[in-house]
């Protein structure tokens, strides 16, 4: 039987990868205006872009966005971003060349309100702001040369640059909370659940007899966690979901699902210094692969939250129970008689 494809769907021809790529870039309209516009938007934040060269000898906020990633650990996921967000884009290239595409007036007002946020950010010397008002220039950009139409088919996954936006030094505030609450779950979880004799003090966590003593240092705070896992909650909710609260539900969940994450980790190392000695616990933490096993559990959750929410719970038809009502009647005065 021949499947029909949607009237407003454009499907590439099977070509390679270049000259498929090559394909699309020529079914986009008004690349002239899209070049030039992008052209002057990247030299503005090249040559003007960096509000702190006190600190970064770069005129270029990229210049500065490489800095912060070799200094932070906790942002340098920030590198793999474009990469993600283009991959995307590849995966649903179909949806985006079906998109009716024209200039737009919305585009221009973007781009007017992202200019003014680089300004802002640049007086203030916040290079954030003006890392965030590249990206929005961009979408914006993109916006003028094809439409609202366009802005909307791409905000997923143009929005998951804001995670190239390095925030570990705007979260410090949180970082200690989430220790102390770490802190005090692991602790909670090894001394109630695992029969572990572990005594808290702030941030440490200590073995009865004093065989060990761990430190939940600020890395440990969760913030490396929360990051990936908001993350992967975005895409799970923005490619799998189309309700508004599904979406919402799951973006939510990733702040338990860190924590778990969090305190399976930390557990994990208590439980490693209990069973084989303190240098079984650091090795533990020191280890990137046993590190990421944490990940399992919360990532696991995650998608059994998705498959949960997506079920269709089938509301029972009233005269199907009244049918069984009296079905169950009959039976219990049969048995009587």
């Amino acid at each position: 039987m021949a499947q029909l494809m949607p009237t407003n769907a454009v499907r590439a021809p099977e070509l390679s990868f270049r000259n498929e790529l090559t394909y699309c870039w020529d079914k986009m309209p008004h690349q002239g205006l899209f070049l030039a516009l992008f052209g002057c938007w990247l030299a503005l934040f090249l040559f003007l872009g960096n509000p702190t060269l006190g600190y970064v000898a770069s005129p270029s906020i990229f210049g500065w966005l490489e800095w912060v990633y070799k200094k932070s650990p906790d942002d340098s996921h920030g590198r793999l971003i474009p990469l993600i967000v283009l991959v995307f884009c590849w995966l649903k290239r179909e949806q985006l060349l079906a998109v009716p595409k024209q200039p737009s007036w919305t585009g221009v007002l973007l781009l007017l309100l992202a200019l003014t946020l680089h300004v802002l950010g640049y007086t203030v010397q916040q290079p954030q702001i003006c890392l965030v008002a590249f990206f929005a220039g961009l979408y914006a950009v993109m916006g003028v040369a094809w439409g609202f139409q366009w802005l909307k088919a791409s905000f997923f996954p143009f929005f998951l640059f804001g995670f190239c936006v390095p925030t570990a030094n705007v979260l410090v505030p949180l970082a200690f909370p989430l220790r102390m609450k770490a802190t005090q779950i692991t602790v909670a979880l090894c001394k109630g659940l695992l029969g572990i004799d572990v005594l808290q003090n702030g941030t440490r966590i200590l073995d009865a007899t004093g065989r060990y003593q761990y430190e939940v240092a600020a890395a440990c705070s969760g913030i490396r966690s929360l990051t990936a896992i908001t993350a992967i909650a975005l895409i799970y909710a923005f490619v799998a979901f189309k309700k508004p609260w599904q979406r919402a539900l799951m973006i939510a969940s990733a702040v338990p699902f860190a924590v778990v994450a969090n305190v399976a980790r930390l557990s994990s190392i208590i439980v490693a210094s209990e069973a084989f000695g303190p240098k079984a616990g650091q090795w533990v933490h020191n280890s990137d692969w046993v590190s990421l096993a944490p990940y399992i559990p919360a990532i696991g959750g995650m998608f059994l939250l998705g498959h949960l929410i997506s079920r269709p719970w089938r509301q029972r038809d009233p005269a199907e129970l009244n049918e069984r009502r009296l079905a169950a009647t009959s039976a219990t005065t049969g048995t009587q008689l």
